[in-house]
């Protein structure tokens, strides 16, 4: 096993390396441009100036004692993204697994990450539920490791923000149509000013359609998506944000392959679709929500922001219980169901927060309470169900498509989950001296949640408690050191709880998980401020696991253990003021401390040890002879993964380390109008964006590929 980084040593030599071979570098002592030429210098770079999703207030990343990654709107723009997974899978030390086309789990040091909007915590997990298009969001941030500080109960892995566009106060116009392999169709239009002469009332909408088919056989994807927000000024000082969004998709289903029953992957296509062709997925998305902020005299900043998203999901399909006979080439059984879903999350965060003097120095602090709620309402018939038997059809020949009828349905059962948090938190930032920041943090949560069966089961039940907690404490610390004006060392303590079900032979419910995290870290401003490197090393126990008592059958103990520990790389902003990048490496072991048998093993084989990400773009200079080009290179790696450990007469899925590049070329037509093509998967690498079962979840990559973008901005 490598040998952790040194980060001091590292950065002191990569940043006087770099000043070293720099014709921009300046001495210390040339303190600034003027400041709007520095902000406009940094207009349309990778390097994000500030970031929320650690303290809700704009801060800057060597302000953090922890991992940040800010994807900005210029890289999405850059590298033309459209989805959530377009953007999570670019993130250093973010995995994209596949659940089928529409949406995917995201997943960063051993867990899956959980999710913000615009700082609101959400119920409503990021993974397996479908995400608004990135056209809706002005940047990603991304904080690696546990959150509880802001979000409360949840993994350690990590949070996502998403941050919505908001208006601007100059008219600004811009659009996109773009147009691919397997006829896939884009168009992008946003609008955005002032309404009224003062402009204190402030406008901006996004409208955006896609439809498209897929390398899989029989597949096609329709959404449209519509934001409308508003933005006025009731004074200098205080500022209310109104937002509404609606993301609508119909879609054929596709959730991968399956595999021969010994566990060996097929041998077909890369375009095969082994699922009956009248499978669909449809998802209906609204966000309605504000913001009122109001900034006081003395640099504090008060904000009430509330959210609701109502989501519906109704899918009908057919898919494989079974591995392929290799002999007969046939499927044991099909299954045949049909669900809608109905959605409700709602939000609300107050906040408070600024800088004050003590003992002559001057130190900031954050006060809030938030409350969160997840209402899951379902209906619907699977083989399951009762009175539902007919839905198994058995003896498939493996096809496509497959000999599977569709069925009538009657729904036979329903569900109804809700999951309710709320809590209060509080964070000191302490100016201990010039270069020393101390950060402390708690935060009191209270979670609960309870589920039922509803109609038209037969017999709907009482409520039924599940997972609680009360008065939780979440504990934070952590400092910052700024070494030189270029370097920051930190270290940081971070805490998390997930309560759970389970009961000990007393029938009392197991205290809830605790998640602990060490992380240490340098970060580093180079080539006047242009890019940011950041190195961290960090180690993870989650404990209190529930693990089965050995003496009390059917009952628990709160012994399981798990670590995950690893170290980071990252570098984001412009190495010249004409050559962007954004590039990550993630090396991470994850282990069962005490699972039983599982205990020395690997937490998810789905885990590589490695990942590497890289996106490159050079724009030759207006003197050149290729005036008005770009050239774009990217690139996506990760080690060796498998889909769980092997057994007697099944084979693991397995998959070797794999790297996919993606090539861009782009020209400015004029100063409105500009082009780019993209050739993803350049050299057509065969590899899987999961490993699953015998039965489904065996997900290909797509092959070789390539889009045609036409961009205007006004």
């Amino acid at each position: 096993m490598p040998k952790p980084l040194n980060l001091a040593l590292l950065m002191g030599a990569l940043q006087a390396g770099v000043a070293a071979a720099s014709p921009d570098s300046v001495p210390a002592t040339a303190k600034a441009l003027p400041e709007v030429l520095v902000e406009a210098s940094r207009a349309e770079s990778y390097r994000a100036e500030t970031t929320t999703v650690a303290g809700k207030l704009p801060q800057s990343i060597r302000e953090i004692p922890n991992s940040v990654s800010v994807l900005t709107r210029q890289q999405m723009d850059d590298q033309n993204m459209v989805t959530p997974w377009d953007a999570l899978s670019q993130i250093t030390g973010v995995q994209a697994v596949a659940n089928d086309i529409t949406q995917g789990q995201f997943h960063s040091r051993g867990g899956a990450l959980e999710v913000q909007h615009d700082g609101l915590p959400s119920t409503l997990p990021l993974s397996g539920y479908q995400q608004f298009d990135l056209g809706l969001y002005e940047r990603i941030e991304v904080m690696r490791g546990p959150s509880g500080l802001l979000q409360g109960s949840g993994s350690f892995s990590g949070t996502v923000n998403f941050v919505r566009k908001r208006p601007t106060a100059d008219l600004m116009a811009s659009a996109l149509a773009s147009y691919g392999s397997w006829t896939n169709r884009r168009l992008e239009a946003d609008v955005s000013g002032a309404l009224n002469a003062d402009r204190s009332l402030r406008a901006r909408g996004v409208l955006s359609g896609i439809d498209r088919d897929f390398v899989f056989n029989r597949i096609h994807d329709k959404k449209w998506m519509g934001y409308l927000t508003l933005d006025y000024d009731f004074s200098r000082a205080t500022t209310l944000n109104l937002f509404v969004a609606n993301l609508t998709n119909d879609s054929t289903g596709f959730s991968g392959l399956p595999t021969y029953t010994d566990g060996r992957q097929l041998s077909v296509p890369r375009s095969f679709n082994p699922y009956p062709d009248w499978n669909r997925i449809e998802w209906d998305t609204t966000d309605i929500g504000l913001d009122l902020t109001h900034r006081f005299a003395n640099r504090w900043t008060a904000s009430l922001r509330l959210m609701r998203r109502d989501q519906s999901q109704f899918f009908k399909d057919g898919y494989a219980t079974a591995g392929v006979d290799p002999a007969s080439g046939r499927i044991a059984s099909y299954a045949r169901r049909e669900f809608m879903y109905d959605y409700v999350h709602e939000a609300v965060d107050a906040f408070a927060g600024g800088p004050f003097m003590l003992l002559g120095r001057e130190h900031a602090v954050l006060v809030g309470a938030n409350f969160s709620s997840f209402d899951s309402r379902g209906r619907g018939a699977n083989p399951n169900s009762p009175g539902s038997s007919g839905l198994t059809v058995t003896n498939v020949l493996l096809a496509d498509p497959p000999l599977v009828a569709e069925p009538a349905v009657s729904y036979r059962t329903g569900s109804h989950n809700v999951t309710t948090q709320s809590g209060v938190y509080g964070r000191l930032s302490l100016n201990l001296a010039d270069p020393l920041r101390l950060i402390l943090g708690g935060r009191f949560s209270d979670y609960t949640n309870k589920s039922r069966t509803t109609a038209p089961n037969p017999v709907p039940t009482e409520w039924s408690r599940g997972a609680n907690a009360e008065g939780q404490f979440t504990p934070y610390a952590g400092f910052t050191w700024d070494v030189s004006r270029a370097l920051t060392l930190y270290a940081s303590y971070a805490d998390i709880f997930v309560p759970q079900t389970q009961k000990r032979v007393d029938n009392s419910v197991l205290d809830p998980r605790v998640g602990r995290q060490y992380e240490m870290g340098a970060k580093t401003s180079l080539l006047n401020d242009r890019l940011s490197v950041t190195a961290s090393v960090f180690n993870i126990r989650d404990t209190n696991r529930a693990l089965a008592d050995s003496d009390n059958p059917g009952y628990y103990t709160a012994a399981g253990q798990l670590e995950s520990k690893g170290r980071e790389i990252e570098m984001a902003g412009q190495i010249t003021p004409r050559w962007d990048v954004s590039a990550g490496y993630t090396w991470m072991d994850t282990r069962w401390v005490n699972n039983g048998t599982s205990t020395g093993q690997p937490i998810s084989f789905w885990y590589p040890k490695e990942l590497l990400k890289l996106w490159t773009r050079y724009r030759f200079a207006e003197n050149s002879p290729l005036r008005g080009f770009s050239l774009g290179l990217g690139m996506q790696g990760q080690g060796t993964s498998a889909s769980g450990a092997p057994s007697p007469t099944i084979a693991a899925r397995t998959q070797n380390a794999y790297t996919v590049y993606r090539v861009q070329l782009g020209y400015d037509i004029d100063k409105t109008w500009s082009a780019t093509l993209d050739i993803n998967n350049l050299f057509d690498s065969h590899y899987y964006t999961r490993l699953g079962g015998t039965n489904t979840y065996n997900f290909y990559g797509d092959p070789r590929n390539f889009v045609i973008t036409l961009r205007a901005r006004y």
